[in-house]
């Protein structure tokens, strides 16, 4: 039987209660069911399989050790997300540090996008790779990484300020901006739609 997202929303809340009320099974029940998505999101932002696996490690090492403080959490999937991003991040930070770097740490988000020829078989290679082109070379590591956050995970706008350490106006505005410059290009008719929506949905965590 197949299971809705809801029901897995539900599914997890359940479990982490019983992980903060003391049930060590519980959280490796949590790190092995979001152990895939947390790498697919970690590779992102690092290159360094083996730097991802670590953070993921110390994440939950660290929720282990701090379980008597965690307070209720609403959507464990992005607790993790943010948690794995904060990692990374503080992982970033030292490295920087010992080889004396001050400036502030950017984003170093990677993605890698294609296009499922079977939705848009009519379109002409020409505009594809014109397509794509844009997408990965024109935009900046903020701008993909906003679109990834939002129409690949599903964030809101909230949740992506968060992550990103950015305003949501902020957000919304980069975004906004964003596909309306995919929009100039292309246009806003249906060959266009879905050769954006195919590119990300390519991409789910």
């Amino acid at each position: 039987m197949t299971i809705s997202g809801n029901q897995k929303t539900d599914l997890y809340q359940t479990i982490w209660e019983k992980f903060t009320e003391g049930d060590d099974n519980a959280l490796s029940s949590l790190y092995f069911n979001f152990f895939d998505s947390l790498l697919n999101f970690g590779m992102k932002y690092s290159s360094d399989r083996f730097l991802v696996e670590d953070c993921i490690q110390n994440l939950f090492v660290d929720l282990l050790k701090n379980r008597h403080k965690q307070k209720p959490v609403q959507n464990i999937r992005f607790y993790l997300f943010k948690g794995i991003r904060n990692q990374l991040s503080y992982e970033k930070r030292k490295v920087r540090k010992l080889i004396s770097v001050e400036e502030p740490v950017e984003s170093d988000f990677r993605i890698s996008y294609s296009i499922e020829n079977s939705l848009i078989a009519h379109e002409t290679d020409d505009l594809q790779a014109k397509f794509l082109k844009m997408i990965t070379d024109n935009l900046s590591a903020r701008q993909k990484e906003a679109l990834y956050l939002k129409f690949n995970c599903g964030f809101d706008y909230i949740q992506i300020s968060e992550l990103m350490q950015i305003s949501v106006e902020s957000v919304r505005t980069m975004i906004y901006r964003t596909l309306k410059s995919i929009k100039d290009t292309f246009g806003s008719d249906i060959h266009a739609n879905l050769m954006f929506l195919s590119v990300f949905r390519s991409f789910r965590s």
